[in-house]
């Protein structure tokens, strides 16, 4: 059990044959609450925006870790995003929750995105920072480089190659800055690699999301990129965008991919801005 855990800011709650482990914050509302997806490998990585958005937006505000990830051990087989949005709505209806915001950063923006559309009713609105470029020009690249990180994890064991994977995402030195950023997370990612290899890659390589499901979202998006990322999120930001009938665009300046732990207020200031505006 991780120390953020151990601080008694985290829970254990299951739904359905699901272990996930939920973290709540900011006042009871009548407004519906916030929920933040766990992403993958460093799946605390929206922590810190959901604490700024629990003393900034006067609401409930939810983050949880993934079927996989953290007390509910490792998922055996490959994943799927398709269940992992069926997971978020499965602990909406544990809670008692009838409609909700909806966050995702990478990973878990892909399962933001498949809940709005599978599940309209119960997404008041959607924010998914950079999702996986599955759709992009650039799709055909992304899935190879996904190919080659399944083929390190067969040659090297789920923990090297975490390690070598974002050391060439973050930097040589993510160890140090993850930790400073979110002390625990670093235990937390050797944990939960397992699950990174065996269960998100090939969910992510398998997701076909398409136009016509982002036809069934009816709920507001907001799609967030930064200017220091690699080119295929925003290729895919492009790729997606005019498939919503409601969709905005912020790009944030000098972010790149580990946005929401580098530049948590900006993120936040995005996001909180877009929630607002259903109040406005």
């Amino acid at each position: 059990m991780s120390s953020l855990v151990e601080q008694g800011r985290w829970r254990a709650i299951d739904v359905g044959g699901a272990q996930l482990d939920l973290w709540e914050s900011g006042p009871e509302s009548d407004k519906p609450p916030v929920v933040l997806i766990g992403t993958a490998l460093t799946a605390d990585e929206l922590l810190p925006v959901a604490r700024l958005l629990a003393s900034d937006l006067g609401r409930t505000v939810l983050a949880y870790r993934r079927r996989g990830y953290g007390t509910a051990g490792t998922v055996a087989g490959a994943g799927s995003i398709r269940l992992d949005a069926s997971d978020l709505i499965a602990l909406l209806d544990e809670l008692e929750i009838a409609c909700a915001v909806v966050v995702g950063v990478s990973y878990s923006g892909a399962v933001a995105l498949q809940a709005a559309a599978d599940h309209p009713e119960r997404v008041e609105r959607v924010i998914a920072i950079e999702p996986p470029p599955v759709q992009s020009a650039s799709a055909a690249a992304f899935r190879v480089a996904n190919t080659r990180l399944i083929a390190e994890y067969e040659h090297l064991g789920a923990p090297r190659a975490a390690d070598r994977f974002l050391s060439r995402l973050m930097d040589p030195h993510w160890r140090l800055d993850v930790e400073r950023m979110l002390p625990g997370a670093v235990a937390q990612v050797d944990a939960d690699a397992e699950t990174f290899f065996a269960a998100d890659i090939p969910a992510l390589l398998s997701w076909d999301f398409t136009e016509a499901d982002a036809a069934k979202v009816t709920a507001p998006v907001l799609l967030v990129s930064g200017t220091a990322s690699a080119h295929w999120f925003e290729e895919e930001i492009e790729a997606i965008r005019t498939w919503f009938t409601d969709v905005s665009h912020v790009s944030l300046a000098n972010a790149d991919h580990s946005m929401a732990l580098t530049h948590p207020t900006e993120v936040e200031s995005a996001v909180a801005g877009f929630i607002r505006e259903a109040s406005a």
